[in-house]
């Protein structure tokens, strides 16, 4: 139906042509019944005529006949062979039927006087069903006039056939009851005695020769409405076309609509965010001279104190102020030079003069084909950034410098412990040559000197005398160790620093600690090898290292190594210090080098001397810092610093 619809066969048009199609058939249907009365009608006319005839001549002829009695005119079926005889209306009725259907055979007429109860002398073919039939219902039915219906005609064609009773007359009854041949003796009046069987050709051709202006007419109309069909079939093909058009315009129009509301949703949306974006944007027109601002949002407004009016049409560099590096400026220009990404920090000044810092990030956008529309600048405000990153610096270089006092208070305290026993004994050494001087005094003062006595004396004397040396060797050289290392320390400076002596001094200085928690130290570093680099950031990192094992990698263990181990190639020298401890849990590996993560918080630990370490190697001397460890398996520190790295600047952040 949907597609009926779509080909324009609305139910008004289905009917139409419907109606259409069904005209021949119609014209036939009418022509034939037409046909078919008209041969009915003459059926009954020529039945009337003949019942009138025979009504007539038995009436007046053949009555009148029988009444004259005696006359020389006789009433007889068998006229023929009787002088003066004439016909009976029954055999005028036959012959008169024969007489006419051998006149009209050929033109589909017949007519027929017949009964069941035939006079036995008569040679008469016996009743076909229709006569039967027809005898039947009117002799059932004396009221019925007539019985007909169409057949087939023998001759083609259709035929209709049409049956009048012939009612026993008062005349007819006395002559066949009193007829010495008749089969039937007891007629009444009113019986039908047989029937007048007349057939009439039905022809279509002598109604279609009648009707052929309105057969013109028809086919006129037929085809007229052919062709409108055809045309209303080819513009209704057309409509569909422009329907379809219209459909599929339709759908693009109402896809486009619906993309449009999209972009400008989408714009709209992107407008809100540009707008309300918490930092500061501009877009600048490269195709203008100057490259103007085209756009800024109220962030940007906000951070310059100028209003969008102000800023419009101008380049972006009113900005800048007397204390705006050149380079911030040049990298700015070699990004809009090159159509480059470039992010920046950049020292701005606002409306009311004052300075402020934004990071700014600059790059340029394209359209589909790749032409350069604009350049987009995000503009976040980090003053308070910078000023809190320089507190910090601040702060990380106190804490470091507190951090490597707090190293250099841990050698102290070892030194100063070394230090008690070499000057101990050198002083009870000494408190010992005084009493023994004494006695040689004494000895001296008595005569006669006692030889073995003195001798004595003075071989305990040259005793007390080494050990004096000894312990005094020993604490100077604890002293120089300790010299050097607070004099690495504090220099802070960059200098080429011979590895080997270095670490030797340091170790030397850390001896005490390492002793006391009963651990072995191995030092495998090349002769020879230097390094540029600041001594006393890298002095606090190897004394955190070899420190942090002493306290933290050897509970419960009996032999505990500490090794330093040093190598180096073309770029950068290697630094690994290792021990064989109990090593550290996933969850403390992941966090030793977090600020203020100890596992030793009731033992006095703070939790920053591995983080300085790593901020001493990465922050300061420029190098990388790593760790490796496994529960049972000890742990390793390995450290990468480079070999021709030039002093850097000391951070502020």
């Amino acid at each position: 139906m949907q597609r009926l619809r779509e080909l324009g066969l609305t139910p008004p048009l289905l009917l139409f042509i419907a109606a259409l199609l069904a005209t021949p058939w119609v014209l036939y249907e009418v022509a034939f019944s037409h046909a078919e009365s008209e041969a009915r009608r003459n059926a009954q006319q020529f039945s009337r005529i003949m019942a009138t005839a025979r009504s007539y001549y038995a009436t007046n002829v053949a009555g009148r006949v029988l009444a004259h009695h005696g006359g020389p005119v006789r009433l007889t079926e068998n006229y023929r062979n009787t002088p003066g005889g004439i016909p009976i209306p029954a055999t005028l009725s036959i012959e008169l039927g024969d007489l006419l259907q051998q006149n009209a055979l050929n033109d589909g007429f017949s007519t027929a006087f017949l009964s069941d109860q035939p006079f036995a002398f008569r040679q008469r073919p016996p009743l076909d069903d229709f006569q039967r039939e027809a005898l039947q219902a009117l002799r059932a039915d004396t009221t019925q006039r007539e019985f007909w219906r169409v057949e087939p005609n023998p001759h083609g064609g259709s035929r209709v056939r049409l049956a009048i009773p012939v009612p026993m007359e008062a005349t007819c009854v006395q002559c066949h009851n009193g007829h010495p041949d008749s089969p039937v003796r007891h007629w009444k009046v009113g019986d039908v005695r047989g029937i007048q069987d007349i057939s009439v050709g039905v022809s279509l051709t002598k109604q279609t020769g009648d009707s052929w202006p309105l057969v013109a007419y028809l086919v006129f109309f037929v085809g007229s409405a052919a062709a409108a069909l055809r045309e209303h079939h080819k513009a209704n093909a057309r409509l569909l076309q422009v329907n379809e058009d219209m459909l599929l315009s339709r759908s693009y129009l109402e896809d486009s609509e619906h993309q449009l509301k999209l972009k400008v949703n989408e714009l709209s949306t992107l407008t809100t965010v540009l707008q309300k974006a918490p930092f500061g944007i501009t877009i600048a027109d490269p195709r203008q001279p100057d490259m103007p601002l085209i756009y800024v949002n109220e962030a940007f407004q906000a951070q310059t104190g100028y209003s969008a009016d102000e800023v419009l049409g101008r380049n972006c560099r009113f900005l800048q102020g007397p204390d705006t590096h050149p380079d911030s400026v040049e990298q700015i220009r070699q990004a809009i030079r090159r159509q480059e990404t470039a992010e920046i920090e950049i020292l701005n000044y606002h409306k009311s003069g004052a300075p402020y810092w934004v990071r700014f990030l600059v790059f340029p956008s394209y359209d589909s084909d790749g032409r350069l529309l604009h350049y987009i600048g995000c503009q976040t405000d980090v003053t308070d950034l910078r000023k809190a990153a320089e507190e910090r610096g601040l702060m990380e270089a106190e804490l470091q410098e507190s951090l490597k006092l707090e190293s250099l208070g841990l050698t102290i305290a070892g030194i100063a412990h070394d230090l008690n026993t070499p000057i101990g004994v050198a002083v009870t050494a000494a408190s010992l040559v005084d009493q023994q001087t004494r006695k040689l005094q004494q000895l001296l003062d008595v005569a006669p000197l006692d030889c073995g006595a003195v001798a004595k004396l003075t071989d305990s004397l040259g005793k007390s005398a080494q050990l004096i040396g000894n312990n005094l060797h020993k604490a100077a050289t604890l002293v120089r160790s300790f010299k050097q290392t607070t004099a690495d320390a504090s220099r802070n400076e960059w200098r080429v620093l011979p590895l080997k002596p270095f670490l030797e001094s340091l170790l030397l200085a850390v001896s005490p600690l390492v002793k006391r928690a009963q651990c072995v130290v191995d030092l495998q570093c090349p002769e020879g090898l230097a390094l540029y680099t600041e001594p006393g950031s890298l002095m606090q990192v190897v004394t955190n290292l070899v420190v942090n094992a002493t306290l933290h990698a050897f509970e419960g263990r009996d032999q505990r190594l500490i090794r330093l181990t040093v190598s180096a190639d073309d770029s950068w020298v290697h630094l690994e210090v290792s021990d064989n401890g109990n090593g550290m849990s996933e969850d403390a590996l992941a966090k030793v080098f977090t600020p203020f993560f100890t596992t030793r918080r009731q033992s006095g630990g703070s939790g920053l001397g591995l983080f300085s370490s790593r901020r001493a190697v990465e922050a300061v001397l420029g190098g990388r810092i790593a760790v490796a460890s496994g529960a049972g398996q000890g742990t390793a520190f390995r450290i990468q610093l480079p070999r021709t790295l030039a002093a850097p600047a000391r951070p502020t952040a």
